[in-house]
């Protein structure tokens, strides 16, 4: 819904987006009067935001709270209006999904400041209904996406970002793995895949051997290792079920997450015993998982979670209260290069996948939607 106020003692409009599942305008005098916008002339905004809107007849102020994202408030606008029925799975649509939906982006939501810097949400709830939502992929995925998947390893970060690690690490290296690049904010995982196939230094160096999937790593990891193994399967013309040692991830990242401070949202956090078993799953002996963060409790929960996996995961640092010296993929991250400039400590841990298979009834599909209290399912 699209709305406008004008002021009589200001001349000027102000249009902004009121999604179904945030119309929350309080104090509305009786008199006031708002009219309907076109969807072009529609602002949209980056953060909840609480804006003044002014009645047309009345100059006293209405608080009004928006409370969706730009990209979340166009993916309500465009499916909310045609799909009145709230209660129906159907009308759901990932919002990961949407671009891959619109052949070409509004140009309303590209958000680009003048220096071409792309301002992206930090933080997200990966428990809200929306990101519990399967991705959606082609049909073809991932044999559309790489150019060989026979007898290559699979290099898998989880939290991508806007994807500048891994654009640079599959130019510099374009034939030593596949690059697969994770995250759950739409708008982020949009801009790393207009880099790819856009960018001229990328799109002919790395495009081919790299990919970018925006999905909840705990709603979507074993689906997605699954198609990756069934197709690296079909190209070798062999079983990894008989030897264990031709699984391809062969090496996992997981670099400065989302913190979640607040001790109530310690559950969003993304290293959960179902991911380190998926992980465990398609992992083969040998291989590494890397975890970095500018965040020292962070660094020590998500390594403690993989200390307690000890079966399957060997801490190379058995002090606890050490730390790995080294980033041992010899490219920074952005947010690594922000803290260094800082002068900012980097906490490092390394583990080695041991040679103990996942025992069977651990290698479920991580959908667990099932296995999560209402409470912590937040609706948006």
């Amino acid at each position: 819904m699209i709305m406008a106020c004008l002021s009589t003692k200001s001349r000027f409009v102000t249009s902004f987006v009121v999604p179904a599942t945030a119309r929350r305008i309080t104090r509305a005098p009786p008199s006031s009067s708002c009219r309907i916008l076109p969807p072009q002339f529609a602002t949209t905004w980056r953060r909840r935001t609480t804006f003044r809107l002014y009645s047309s007849t009345n100059s006293t102020a209405i608080p009004a709270k928006i409370l969706a994202t730009g990209d979340e408030q166009d993916h309500i606008r465009q499916h909310d209006d045609n799909n009145n029925n709230d209660d129906s799975e159907t009308t759901l649509i990932p919002p990961w999904s949407l671009d891959r939906l619109t052949p070409k982006r509004d140009q309303r939501t590209k958000r680009k400041s003048r220096n071409n810097v792309v301002r992206v949400r930090q933080h997200v709830n990966p428990l809200a209904r929306r990101y519990q939502l399967h991705t959606i992929l082609s049909d073809a995925w991932p044999r559309d996406a790489y150019a060989c998947l026979e007898h290559k390893p699979l290099f898998l970060d989880i939290g991508v970002g806007k994807g500048g690690f891994l654009l640079q690490k599959a130019a510099l290296a374009p034939t030593e793995y596949n690059y697969l690049g994770l995250e759950i904010r739409p708008l982020a995982v949009q801009f790393a895949l207009e880099r790819l196939h856009n960018n001229p230094a990328y799109n002919t160096t790395a495009k081919g051997h790299l990919d970018f999937v925006g999905c909840n790593v705990n709603v979507d990891l074993h689906r997605l290792l699954a198609l990756y193994t069934e197709a690296a399967q079909e190209a070798a013309g062999t079983s990894f079920n008989e030897n264990n040692n031709l699984l391809p991830l062969q090496m996992v990242t997981i670099q400065f997450p989302d913190p979640h401070f607040k001790a109530a949202h310690a559950k969003r956090r993304v290293v959960t015993p179902a991911l380190m078993r998926t992980l465990a799953s398609f992992m083969p002996p040998g291989a590494q998982v890397f975890l970095q963060s500018d965040v020292q409790a962070v660094l020590d929960d998500m390594r403690e979670r993989f200390r307690s996996e000890s079966r399957y995961f060997q801490d190379q640092i058995d002090n606890v209260t050490e730390y790995y010296p080294d980033n041992i993929l010899g490219i920074p991250t952005e947010r690594e290069v922000s803290v260094l400039v800082q002068d900012l400590p980097v906490y490092r841990a390394l583990f080695v996948r041991t040679e103990i298979p996942v025992e069977e009834e651990n290698m479920g599909e991580v959908d667990d939607t099932d296995n999560v209290s209402e409470e912590e399912v937040e609706r948006s």
